[in-house]
């Protein structure tokens, strides 16, 4: 992680160096990302790169840390504003994660470029805590009365559910602008269907039914 010297930068600096790492990350996989690049393009020297990260992959921690803050702080405000239910939380997100004209949210948006360039990295690790999808700051502002069962475990398993869905609604409007409204329908459709419950009433089945 940044050293202390890091973040006694100047805030313009600071931002002008993060902007250089999140450009190169961009263009480049991990392995073959560049410092001589980095600090080329944020107008420092090398050798104060190295005060602020121990190396390269300490800097790139640092930045996968960073959007992985991003995204717990926004969905925890999403959830926040929504009273803590887990199913108002796939829709609300779509709205602020993909414009109707289909722009991506920027972290979302540098998210994707690294998928894209790291083909096999885990995404779990950007909600993930341990054995838990759902990370504790999320947790914490879950209203679990809104839940069948109030126990953790199954916030977890409704939390899964919802980013699967938000995932595929998202990923289709990034594919195609156009989709816009229609993938968020289809995934109203889709956290409406886990809020209902997908199975018949219980009791036979007419082909078991007797006459």
């Amino acid at each position: 992680m940044p050293t202390s010297t890091y973040y006694r930068l100047p805030e313009e600096k600071r931002q002008r160096l993060m902007e250089a790492c999140w450009a190169e990350c961009g263009r480049s996989r991990f392995s073959e990302v560049s410092i001589n690049r980095i600090i080329a393009a944020a107008h420092i020297p090398r050798g104060s790169f190295y005060q602020y990260f121990t190396d390269k992959e300490d800097l790139i921690r640092f930045l996968l840390e960073d959007m992985r803050q991003y995204f717990i702080a926004l969905i925890r405000d999403i959830l926040l504003s929504c009273g803590g239910d887990l199913l108002a939380l796939p829709v609300r997100a779509f709205d602020h994660l993909v414009r109707p004209r289909g722009e991506p949210d920027p972290m979302l948006g540098r998210f994707v470029r690294v998928l894209q360039l790291n083909q096999g990295i885990d995404t779990q690790i950007f909600l993930s805590e341990g054995q838990s999808f759902l990370p504790q700051p999320l947790w914490e502002v879950v209203d679990t009365g809104r839940l069948r069962r109030q126990d953790r475990e199954f916030a977890d398993h409704v939390f899964h559910l919802m980013c699967a869905v938000l995932a595929f609604a998202v990923a289709g409007v990034l594919k195609d602008p156009g989709q816009w409204q229609r993938q968020r329908e289809i995934l109203q459709a889709r956290v409406d269907l886990v809020r209902n419950g997908c199975a018949a009433p219980t009791g036979p089945h007419p082909e078991e039914e007797t006459t």
